[in-house]
């Protein structure tokens, strides 16, 4: 990432950090964060040895793509608008720079032409005991390079070169003009979100359960019908049912 290109495009002087390589962007988000790093903070990367996703999964970052991290404070946002926020973030900009048009995944997978393209993960900075501050961290595949995970795919597409500092520069400010009206971004997250409507298998205290995705509320928490009433899931893994499989 050219640091000198990336400012150009905020308004003002933003607080960032750019690397060649680094370990997770996240991670440094959160020493930074705990150090005092202002609010709306980034860090960027060129790729990442140690990418994680949800359950500390590891996430690829093969070099070309934009792996980023936001430093934020708890404010009035719940932690699942954290997540669904950057979501309509990343697939806002994405359409602006590349005219793609991407889907959501609840909760934090973006899908393009039937593959994950983004990840996002958000986490808590705990200063003297407190959560004082959240990073959120977007992963965006942009490289040529095959990724090695099933169902992972990439917006490369030969002799079309993204912008990535325009990119990046663009979900960090939708972000943070995003934040003081949550959860006004719900309605374009429901709008893009390709589990609702769909029959789901998930786990609910420790069992195997399934169920209507019938809707998401403002909180991103997303509403399953079931045999036995309605379930309201905050995290977790949420996989569609092959067609056919549909009872309740």
């Amino acid at each position: 990432m050219n640091a000198q290109k990336l400012q150009s495009y905020f308004p003002k002087p933003h607080p960032l950090r750019c690397f060649e390589a680094l370990d997770s962007t996240n991670t440094h988000a959160r020493v930074w964060a705990a150090r005092g790093a202002p609010h709306g903070a980034a860090v960027f990367a060129d790729e990442q040895s140690k990418g994680r996703g949800r359950r500390g999964r590891a996430f690829c970052s093969p070099k070309g793509g934009l792996y980023m991290s936001l430093v934020v404070e708890n404010g009035r946002a719940a932690p699942g608008q954290l997540t669904t926020l950057a979501a309509v973030a990343a697939l806002e900009a994405v359409e602006e720079v590349t005219g793609q048009r991407l889907m959501v995944k609840w909760v934090n997978d973006l899908i393009f032409e039937g593959q994950k393209v983004a990840g996002i993960l958000a986490e808590g900075v705990i200063i003297s005991g407190a959560l004082a501050k959240s990073v959120i961290g977007i992963g965006l595949n942009l490289g040529p390079a095959e990724l090695p995970v099933p169902g992972a795919g990439t917006l490369y597409r030969e002799g079309f070169d993204i912008d990535r500092e325009r990119l990046g520069a663009s979900i960090v400010n939708r972000i943070l003009e995003g934040l003081p009206q949550a959860p006004r971004h719900m309605a374009s997250y429901r709008d893009r979100c390709l589990t609702l409507g769909q029959w789901v298998a998930f786990e609910y205290e420790n069992q195997p359960r399934s169920g209507l995705a019938e809707g998401i509320d403002d909180e991103g928490a997303l509403m399953v019908k079931t045999d036995g009433g309605v379930l309201r899931l905050i995290a977790g893994e949420v996989s569609v049912k092959p067609s056919g499989q549909e009872r309740l």
